[in-house]
C-alpha cells in the first residue's frame, strides 16, 4: 500500500502517461518543471506528441493565443493551447498501464523518487484515480486568475515555440482599475534541464488591451521587453549566464478566469 502524500506524484505520472495516448494531447503545459519534468522523463518519451509547439493540432486541441518574442535570434512564435481531454482517456490510460513499458515508467518513477529521498512512491492505482479525474475536462496554457488576497488578476501567458522552447509570460493587476502592477518572464530553451531557464522580474509591458468579455473570459493584447535575464542559480546546461534581451508582443481574445481559493477554505 502507498501512503497518502504519493497521490501527486501519481498525477504528475498520470499527465505524461496521457501525453502518449492517441485521442488527445495532455496539456503542454505539463511539461513546466521539477518533480513532473523528472517523471516526464522516466517516461521515456511520453510526451513526444506535443514537443513541437507549431505541430499540428490533435483532437480536442485548439489556440489560445499566441506571443511572438524575439529573444536574441530572430523573431520565433510561441503558441499557448487549450485541451479538452478525451472522455475515454481512463481507458486508454488503463491500457497503457498493463504494457511492459507502462510498468516500466512506474519503475523508473519509484526509483528516482526514492533517490531523491521524497518518501513518495506511485502505483498504477494513483494513475488510474488521477486520469478518471481529469477525462473531459479542458486544461489551459494561458488563463486569468483573482487573486483576492492581494486584490490582483494574475494573467499567466504560457507558449511554445516551434522547435520546444517554452516562454512564460506573467502579468499582475490591480482588480479594480486593472492597472498594471507588474510583470515577470521565464525563458526555457530547447531540452533544457530541470533547472535550466533564464528569467526577469523586471519586465517592461505596455497593455495595448486588457478588458473583459461579455462570457467572463478576458482579452488581452500588449508589447513587452526586458534585458539581462538571468541564468537560473541551478543551472547546467546553459552555455550563457544572461540573456541579454528579449522583447515581443502577445494577443489573446479569450483567456478563462479562475478564482484562486480564498485564505482559511
Amino acid at each position: 500500500m502507498t501512503p497518502r502524500h504519493t497521490i501527486p506524484a501519481g498525477a504528475l505520472l498520470a499527465l505524461a502517461l496521457l501525453a502518449g495516448c492517441k485521442q488527445d494531447a495532455a496539456p503542454s503545459s505539463i511539461t513546466a518543471t521539477g518533480m513532473q519534468a523528472m517523471i516526464e522523463d522516466a517516461t521515456q518519451g511520453a510526451t513526444d506528441a506535443t514537443s513541437n509547439g507549431d505541430a499540428p493540432l490533435q483532437p480536442g486541441q485548439s489556440v489560445q493565443g499566441v506571443i511572438q518574442a524575439d529573444l536574441g535570434k530572430g523573431s520565433q512564435r510561441f503558441r499557448s493551447l487549450s485541451t479538452k481531454v478525451a472522455d475515454d482517456i481512463a481507458e486508454q490510460v488503463d491500457a497503457k498501464l498493463g504494457t511492459n513499458k507502462g510498468n516500466q515508467a512506474i519503475e523508473d518513477a519509484n526509483r528516482k523518487l526514492e533517490n531523491l529521498g521524497t518518501g513518495m512512491k506511485v502505483d498504477a492505482g494513483d494513475v488510474r484515480d488521477m486520469v478518471g479525474s481529469m477525462a473531459g475536462k479542458t486544461f489551459h496554457d494561458a488563463a486569468v486568475r483573482q487573486l483576492d488576497i492581494i486584490q490582483a488578476l494574475q494573467v499567466n501567458l504560457k507558449g511554445k515555440a516551434g522547435q520546444g522552447e517554452q516562454l512564460e509570460l506573467n502579468l499582475r493587476f490591480d482588480d479594480k482599475t486593472l492597472a498594471l502592477a507588474g510583470a515577470d518572464m521565464t525563458y526555457r530553451p530547447k531540452s533544457a534541464g530541470t533547472f535550466d531557464f533564464y528569467k526577469s522580474d523586471a519586465v517592461q509591458a505596455t497593455i495595448e488591451r486588457f478588458e473583459r468579455n461579455a462570457d467572463g473570459t478576458y482579452a488581452i493584447a500588449g508589447t513587452f521587453s526586458a534585458k539581462d535575464l538571468a541564468a537560473s542559480p541551478m543551472a547546467k546546461k546553459l552555455e550563457e549566464k544572461t540573456l541579454a534581451s528579449a522583447s515581443g508582443r502577445f494577443d489573446y481574445e479569450a483567456l478563462p478566469l479562475k478564482q484562486m481559493p480564498k485564505f482559511g477554505q
